[in-house]
């Protein structure tokens, strides 16, 4: 029936052996929770710090610059704290 392609996951069976967990007062959640949200407020940061010196009205796209930004800052904080903890 599948054409000799890897079938669908057995039941109970996990997709991954591993997911990038970090233990917060006692529970676990997904490593790119704080990743995130530190990613946010570098974003935020960036912005008071060119409003003070009058750049940020000079950025032509800043809902588009500051999102990327923080996506950006989100990804670094995430491969520099948690990418080999996972291996």
């Amino acid at each position: 029936f599948w054409g000799g392609r890897p079938g669908p996951p057995a039941a109970g069976k996990p997709l991954m052996d591993k997911a990038p967990i970090v233990a917060f007062v006692g529970s676990y959640f997904p490593a790119w929770i704080p990743s995130i949200l530190l990613g946010i407020l570098c974003a935020l940061m960036a912005y008071r710090l060119l409003s003070r010196f009058a750049f940020a009205r000079e950025i032509p796209l800043p809902g588009l610059f500051y999102t990327l930004l923080s996506g950006l800052a989100s990804m670094s904080i995430w491969l520099f704290l948690f990418a080999h903890s996972g291996a």
